[in-house]
Parts: structure tokens; C-alpha cells; sequence
């Protein structure tokens, strides 16, 4: 019978190798076997050898007809002998006669087979005899149960895997969820930079930083130089840098990045097992993307990221994240870059619409343009619609320092850049790589751009040139757009400014053409005011100075007494001298005497009058009876020694004069000239009546009785 230990070790049997090597040393001593195999036959697989001991017969040598003989066989019921197989097999050829075959397993899918080859005939009928044999029996029923433990465990394997996936996919989703919100959420929180350069900070951080990836780089986009230009970045250890020095040829790009910036169709490019760079150097192995940013057809540039520093590998969700992601960065860009562009337009047009000249609407469009722009260098040059020279009005020294370049006069320069601009009206034109000037001299190498500004016309109307020779920052896409648009509206202040100047000049000529005019009419009318107060034969004063004198001393707001005085001159026996010589010779004779006594009215106050046909009065001011005396006596003394002939005087040979004068001390408000001239007159015929050729006064004394002197 079976040792306990045998049965023991079956039970305990946890794989089929283990029962196959129990049942060959059992086998072993049994039956004696030379060769013993277990086989396997399955729809799928068809005939495999499993295990077997000693060298048994290859299965190629089994035809097929065994197979199907040996299916029919359903049961371990005990040892099938080979030599009772009814296909025709000439089995002995290849095997020995003494072989047994014994089903192990009929499980349909995969039955297994053992067979003993050369199989000791005398043991195997002792041991069937005393049921020894059945031990097979019990090795099948094991091999059956550890076939279906094996079964069992790799069915609940597969459905623990199920089970694993689909709990995986579930986590990967509700991580994706969590992902979308945080995307949103990341998107509102740079939605509201206050400029370009502050959102594209943000957005490199954003990534970084919230959305949990490695490494990221903004990258602007210049199809019109074939180029793209850095923003900010990340450096090895996870800094945010600056990258605005940093410029590339598009060709550096990798052909599947090209390729994706131009089809139009994908958002995000990852390429595995790919190079990672740092400043054009590589620094690692390991996943690339482009995350490509688009404005409809244009593309706006991209965000490079990759995964240097923790090489985790990217997942189908994140990638999904970044795209959103991408898509929520562009809308924002666009509004962004729409909102900036209106801003700087309305700022600008309010700075340069205060200027009243043209020349501060350059001055302040120099000064916006480097403080408000991004733009190192830039000068306006005037010209004229022929566009003939290059007139200097405000610029940029080396310094940045806005100066004075009004001295800067040139014929039209014949350089590319000028041609292309006067080619390519209010469009940005530009030259890299190129020596810059200041002043006609070399200062640096750089970049340097200009537009012609024209009319509606088409006519020019000035230059704006700009360069970057102090920063040497990239010339962009966006700064091109943005200059045109600052052109634009220079150009609308230029000319309104221009038009505004050309009125003005047009003003204050036709004003200096009233004035000049007015001061004409003036001159005119003081001349014919002068004349109507000259007596036009002795170019003495007439009445009507001598009214004007009076109305001088009753406008006089002083309230002191001062001292009138009133001399009258007449030329004695004139009339005889007319009479005698003729009224021409008597004119010339007027003449002589009208200069003589202009002579003694020196005091710019003192001014002769002819009032009557020979007659003359003097009214001073401020003299003392003394001065009157001693004037009125040199005024008739001058006259007399002029000896002018007088042959029908009987007073003298020569023309004389009697002379009477008065002085009154008055008040300015009791002034009177009436009372003035009567005095006088009265001295004045005294002085005729006692002879002529006298001086005589009529002064009031303090009874007040008048008296006559001489």
C-alpha cells in the first residue's frame, strides 16, 4: 500500500512539476519505465511535451491518428496499452512494445497524457494486482485539483487586474477632473497681467509651479524673419531666467516641431528620448514638448517643456491638462496683446494731441516711445513731400538720453534701409546684424528699423528711425506692430499739428499784416495830427495845438499851484510890409520869424503858436516872472537883430515886434486861458500903444489891481 509520506507529499503538491517528479520516482518503483513523458494536447496549441524522465520518444514521431485514437479516452480509470490502438500504427517501430498510456487530466480545453515506455510486465501485473497501481488514480485527482487551483487563482489574478485597471482609469479621470479645475483656475489667476512681458512670466511659472512640470520656456514666433526669440525660462535647478537675449533660426527647430507649427492640426508635440538643452547646449535625455500657442491661421509661438530634473514620464491626461491649458494661454495672449495694443494707441494719442508744435509732437513722441514701448533708440527725421532730405528734430543719444538733433540736415540718404522704407510706406522695415549710427559715426551692431510716415495722399511727411544699441533685445514681431501702430498715430499728429502751425503762421502773418497796417494808419493819422496842429507856412502850431496844450494842463491830476505864463508876439506895421513888398515876400518874412521864435521854445512843454495872421503866443509853464521877462525880452531882441529890411516901418528900418506876457500862479482845476490870454493881450497893447518894439506885462498884484511893467 502507500506510505503515508507519499500521500502526504501528493497533497501537499502546489505545481505540476512537483507532482510529475513525485510520479516518475513512484513509477520508478512500480513498473520500471526506461522513459515516461507528460504531454499535453489543445485546440489551440495542439501536441506539447510538459515533463518527462529518461529519454523518451520524440512527439514528432507520434502520427496524427494517435491524437484522436487517444482522446477517446476519457477517464484515469488505469493503463492504456499502446498495443490495443486500432489506427494502424506501427508503433514498434519507434517504441517499445511494453508502453502504457494514462489520462491525467480530461479537462476539455487541455487534456494531459503520461506515457511509460518499456514498462517492466511482471511488476506492472504484481502491482495491478494488489491495486498498488491505483496510486495513479491519486495522482490524477491532484494533478486535476492543482489544475483547477491554478485555474481559479489566474482567473481571479485577471479580475483582480480588471479590477486594478479600471480602479486606475477611475483615479486617472478624477485626477484629470482635478487637473481641468486646476488649468481653470490657473488660467484666471494670469488672466489679468499688466502687460505681455508680466504674462508670459506667469504662464512659465504657471506650468512650473501649479501644473507640476519640470521645466518650461516661453518662445515668440517671427515667421516674417524665420525666427523665434525667448521670453523667460526655467534654468537646471528650476529658476525662472530671463531669455530675452535669445534668438533662434526657425531651421534649429526639429523637423517634427516644423512640421506641427505648420499643419494647423495639433496643439501639443511630445517627443520622447529626446535631447534636453540649456542655452543651446545639451544638458540630458529625456521627454520634449511644444505646446504651440495659434491666433486663429497665425501663429502666436510656443512653450517648451520638458522633464530634466525629475525624468518622470508625462501621462495621457497631463498631456490632455497642458493642452487645455494651451488653448485657455492663447485666448488670453490675444485678449492680452488686443487690450496692450489699445492702451499704448490711446496713451500715446493723448501724449502727443497735448503738444501744440511740431517739433514737441517729436520730442514727446521720442520720449513715449523709449519709456512706454520697450524701444532703446528712436529720432524722427522731417522731410518734405519729395521727400528730398532728412530734416533732425528730437532722438536718442548713446546714453538712452532723449536730446536735441534739430542741427542734423541731409539730402535723402541712398543706405537700403531708407530706399526700403520709402519703398514700403508706414510698413516696419528693418536690417540685422548691422553697424549702427549715431551722428554719422559707427556706434555699435545691431538691429535697426524704420518707416516712412505718409498722407492719406501718399505724401511723406516724416521718418522714424529706431535700433537697439543699448539692451540689444530682439526685434520682435509684437514690437513691429507695435511701431506701425505708434506710426499711425504720429502721422494722424503730425499733420493735424502741421495744419494747426500752418494757420497759426498763416494768423499772426495776416496779424503782423494788421498791425504792420494799423501802425501805417496810425503814423498816418499822428502825421495828420501833427499837421493839423502846424501852421503849414511858419511849421509853428496852430489854434488847435494850441487847444491841445490846454487840455494837457486841465488833465494834469496834481493839485499844486504852479505857475502859467502866456507871451504874445506881434510884428509890428506887417501890414505895410504886404503892402509894400508883396504877400510872397511877407510869407518868407513869416517864415524867418516862425523859425526864430521856434528856437526859444526848447522845453518839451514850450511850444510857439501862430494864432492870428502876424501874431504868436507861447504858453510855459513853471517860469518866474523874471525868466518871462528875460525870455520875452531875448524873443524881441533876436528878432530885431535879424534885420529884416522894413522900409515902411516908423518904428525901426528892420521888422520888429511887440511883445506883452502874463503869469498867473493857479491850481491845475482853476486854470484859465481865457483869463490868461486877456492879460496877455492887454500887455500885448500896451506895448503897441507906447510905441512897439517893447516888451510890456500885465501881472496882479496882491489887491489883486493890475498893473502894467517893462
Amino acid at each position: 500500500m502507500f506510505s503515508r509520506e507519499l500521500l502526504k507529499n501528493i497533497m501537499a503538491a502546489r505545481n505540476h512539476g512537483f507532482l510529475a517528479d513525485l510520479l516518475f520516482k513512484c513509477a520508478y518503483e512500480l513498473i520500471e519505465p526506461e522513459a515516461m513523458v507528460f504531454f499535453s494536447q489543445s485546440r489551440h496549441q495542439g501536441q506539447t511535451a510538459l515533463f518527462h524522465s529518461g529519454v523518451p520518444t520524440e512527439l514528432a514521431h507520434y502520427p496524427q491518428t494517435f491524437w484522436t485514437w487517444v482522446a477517446q479516452f476519457d477517464t484515469s480509470d488505469g493503463l492504456i496499452p499502446l498495443a490495443m490502438n486500432n489506427f494502424q500504427w506501427d508503433y514498434d517501430l519507434v517504441i517499445d512494445t511494453n508502453t502504457y498510456v494514462f489520462m491525467i487530466d480530461n479537462h476539455p480545453e487541455k487534456r494531459t497524457y503520461i506515457v511509460f515506455e518499456n514498462v517492466n510486465s511482471e511488476r506492472l501485473q504484481t502491482v495491478s494486482q494488489d491495486k498498488t497501481l491505483d496510486i495513479l488514480q491519486i495522482f490524477a485527482a491532484r494533478w486535476q485539483c492543482v489544475r483547477a487551483e491554478s485555474d481559479a487563482s489566474k482567473e481571479f489574478k485577471q479580475r483582480d487586474i480588471k479590477e486594478a485597471k479600471y480602479l486606475d482609469v477611475i483615479q486617472q479621470r478624477e485626477r484629470f477632473i482635478d487637473n481641468m479645475k486646476l488649468v481653470h483656475k490657473v488660467a484666471i489667476e494670469i488672466s489679468n497681467p499688466s502687460n505681455l512681458d508680466e504674462l508670459h512670466k506667469m504662464a512659465v511659472e504657471a506650468i512650473r509651479d501649479r501644473l507640476r512640470f519640470d521645466r518650461a520656456v516661453f518662445m515668440l514666433l517671427d515667421l516674417k524673419k524665420r525666427c523665434f526669440s525667448g521670453t523667460y525660462g526655467t534654468d537646471e535647478k528650476g529658476t525662472t531666467i530671463s531669455e530675452h537675449h535669445t534668438q533662434y533660426d526657425l531651421h534649429q527647430l526639429e523637423e517634427t516641431y516644423i512640421d506641427a507649427l505648420f499643419d494647423g492640426k495639433e496643439g501639443l508635440i511630445i517627443v520622447e528620448d529626446a535631447p534636453l538643452y540649456t542655452a543651446g547646449k545639451v544638458i540630458g535625455q529625456g521627454w520634449n514638448g511644444m505646446l504651440i500657442l495659434r491666433d486663429g491661421d497665425e501663429i502666436i509661438g510656443w512653450i517648451a517643456i520638458d522633464n530634466y530634473i525629475n525624468r518622470a514620464k508625462i501621462t495621457f491626461y497631463e498631456q490632455q491638462m497642458l493642452e487645455s491649458f494651451g488653448s485657455l494661454l492663447s485666448q488670453i495672449y490675444i485678449r492680452k496683446r488686443q487690450e496692450q495694443n489699445v492702451r499704448m494707441l490711446h496713451a500715446s494719442m493723448v501724449e502727443l494731441s497735448r503738444c501744440i508744435t511740431v517739433r514737441d509732437v517729436c520730442k514727446s513722441a521720442v520720449t513715449f516711445a523709449i519709456n512706454h514701448l520697450g524701444i532703446d533708440r528712436l529720432a524722427v527725421f522731417l522731410t518734405d513731400e519729395e521727400c528730398s532730405y532728412m530734416q533732425g528734430s528730437w532722438g536718442t543719444d548713446i546714453q538712452g538720453n532723449v536730446v536735441d538733433e534739430s542741427y542734423y540736415r541731409s539730402e535723402t540718404h541712398d543706405r537700403p534701409i531708407v530706399n526700403a522704407a520709402r519703398a514700403n510706406p508706414n510698413e516696419v522695415v528693418f536690417e540685422e546684424s548691422v553697424p549702427i549710427y549715431h551722428d554719422c559715426h559707427i556706434v555699435g551692431f545691431g538691429w535697426t528699423a524704420m518707416t516712412m510716415l505718409t498722407s492719406s495722399r501718399g505724401n511723406p511727411i516724416a521718418f522714424i528711425a529706431a535700433d537697439n544699441l543699448i539692451r540689444r533685445s530682439p526685434l520682435t514681431q509684437q514690437l513691429r506692430e507695435v511701431i506701425k501702430m505708434f506710426a499711425s498715430n504720429l502721422t494722424e499728429v503730425l499733420l493735424r499739428t502741421r495744419a494747426q502751425e500752418a494757420v497759426l503762421t498763416m494768423n499772426e502773418t495776416l496779424e503782423e499784416d494788421v498791425k504792420a497796417r494799423t501802425r501805417d494808419l496810425q503814423k498816418a493819422n499822428e502825421q495828420l495830427e501833427v499837421m493839423s496842429k502846424i501852421d503849414p507856412l511858419t511849421r509853428l502850431g496852430n489854434r488847435r495845438m494850441l487847444e491841445s496844450l490846454l487840455a494837457d494842463i486841465q488833465m494834469n491830476p496834481k493839485p499844486i499851484a504852479t505857475n502859467y505864463g502866456l507871451i504874445l508876439v506881434d510884428i509890428d506895421h506887417f501890414g505895410f510890409y504886404n503892402n509894400h513888398y508883396g504877400h510872397m515876400q511877407g510869407d518868407q518874412v513869416l517864415k524867418r520869424i516862425g523859425k526864430l521864435l521856434s528856437f526859444h521854445a526848447k522845453s518839451v512843454n514850450d511850444a510857439f503858436c501862430r494864432i492870428g495872421g502876424e501874431e504868436f503866443a507861447l504858453l510855459i509853464i513853471n517860469h518866474s516872472s523874471e525868466q518871462m521877462l528875460t525870455l520875452s525880452e531875448r524873443i524881441r531882441t533876436s528878432i530885431e537883430d535879424e534885420a529884416i529890411e522894413h522900409a515902411e516901418s516908423d518904428t525901426a528900418s528892420v521888422v520888429t515886434v511887440s511883445v506883452g506876457y502874463t503869469l498867473l500862479e493857479l491850481l491845475p482845476t482853476d486854470f484859465n486861458f481865457d483869463l490868461l490870454y486877456n492879460y496877455a493881450d492887454k500887455a500885448l497893447y500896451k506895448a503897441k500903444h507906447q510905441g512897439r518894439n517893447q516888451v510890456m506885462s500885465y501881472c496882479v498884484n496882491t489887491d489883486p489891481e493890475l498893473i502894467l511893467t517893462t
